[in-house]
């Protein structure tokens, strides 16, 4: 999942410049020799993660939606089920995906399991498994009953 796209313009001295004010060496991207670009050339640079961590309990995140009312229902289900949560989210260019938390590191275990690991829990699939612009089809499905 695509975190930001930037395109900075390359220095030979290794610096990226990508906002006046704003750079990032080369070294810091790779540990690969400086290439022998000409000045100015423009570089994309693009920060990206692996979807499947956001959901694996790390950092107490254990769920992640774009879908505003998908992460209410949710961290009300949770809370049904004595596992307070608090949402977050981070800003992607596919838009804002929110991120549901459990602050209390005994309940992370069993939040993921109520979301989507357990038969007897939502056995929800992640926004990002269905085609864009599709309906999270596991949680429409299990509100709908």
């Amino acid at each position: 999942m695509k975190l930001i796209k930037k395109t900075g313009i390359f220095n030979p001295d290794g610096e990226i410049i990508l906002h006046p004010g704003i750079s990032v060496s080369w070294k810091s991207l790779s540990d690969n020799t400086l290439p022998d670009l000409p000045e100015g050339t423009p570089l994309d640079i693009e920060i990206s993660f692996k979807e499947h961590i956001l959901v694996s309990g790390k950092g107490g995140i254990v769920w992640a939606t774009f879908d505003f009312r998908q992460a209410e229902v949710i961290t009300n289900a949770l809370l049904a089920q004595s596992i307070s949560s608090v949402t977050g989210n981070i800003v992607l260019d596919e838009g804002k995906l929110l991120l549901i938390k459990i602050d209390n590191d005994k309940d992370i275990e069993e939040a993921l399991d109520f979301i989507w690991r357990k038969e007897g829990g939502l056995r929800l699939k992640p926004d990002w498994t269905y085609a864009d612009g599709e309906p999270n089809m596991s949680f429409e499905k299990w509100i709908t009953g």
